[in-house]
């Protein structure tokens, strides 16, 4: 991966028991590692997601200036700061899911976001 791009570091975290019994270590320990690799907003929904760019006659444009068309490098850029969004919520979510068992998966994975996927399983146990 090239720079600016993320990664994860090599941290360990416990796989969730389907009964619950390890819930309060499992989600701390799940929240530390999230925040050590600068991914907690994405779990509590805090982190901006890049607007949405809106295209008109083959030309670009912005919410925030509706009538200026963005130049190519504008939009390259805009489209790499989306490919970081998603790749950092792709990351919360595979934190999650190589920690829990096939039966819970399946009870929060149609969620939309990290964040809902979050409070999806925290509503669990």
């Amino acid at each position: 991966m090239g720079p600016g791009q993320p990664t994860m570091s090599n941290l360990e975290v416990p796989n969730l028991e389907d009964n619950g019994l390890n819930w309060v270590t499992y989600k701390e320990r799940v929240i530390n590692i999230l925040t050590h690799e600068g991914l907690e907003r994405h779990l509590y929904g805090t982190a901006p997601k890049p607007e949405e760019l809106r295209e008109v006659d083959g030309k670009w444009f912005t919410e925030e200036e509706p009538t200026k068309p963005l130049t190519r490098k504008e939009i390259k850029e805009h489209d790499a700061k989306i490919d970081i969004f998603v790749q950092q919520e792709a990351m919360v979510r595979e934190v999650i899911y190589q920690t829990i068992s096939q039966y819970t998966f399946l009870r929060i994975y149609k969620e939309e976001t990290s964040a809902k996927l979050w409070i999806k399983l925290v509503s669990l146990f």
